[in-house]
């Protein structure tokens, strides 16, 4: 694994608040979500992989200036703490990365595209 486990944890975290998979849909932790994002990350060169890991970490941590750590907080709490981020330089940008990244871990694991209705090209 490219990025350790806390951060595979706010990767889940992160992807759980911008997706919001609701049932049928199974929660994030329990598909290989953050083990794609993972081998998806150690494809980057060094320097996009450090910003991304440090990007996800800077999220993670700075709400526990006033209180409680990020993934602790209330999932709307959550999405409006991200949408704040949008104003750092390139932080739409980022964002919008990040939703890309967790869109196509989430959704390409086997479970959640076979809940979708998707049919593998050699099984149609």
């Amino acid at each position: 694994m490219t990025y350790s486990r806390r951060e595979a944890r706010i990767f889940a975290c992160l992807a759980d608040t911008l997706l919001a998979p609701a049932a049928p849909l199974p929660p994030v932790d329990e598909t290989d979500a953050a083990d794609v994002f993972g081998a998806w990350l150690s494809r980057f060169p060094i320097a996009t992989r450090l910003g991304l890991r440090a990007f996800m970490v800077m999220i993670e941590l700075a709400p526990r200036l006033t209180g409680q750590p990020w993934h602790a907080r209330p999932p709307a709490e959550r999405l409006a703490r991200l949408d704040q981020l949008r104003r750092l330089p390139n932080g739409s940008l980022l964002l919008d990365a990040l939703r890309a990244a967790c869109g196509s871990s989430y959704y390409g694991d086997p479970a959640v595209a076979a809940t979708l209705g998707y049919v593998r090209p050699g099984q149609r």
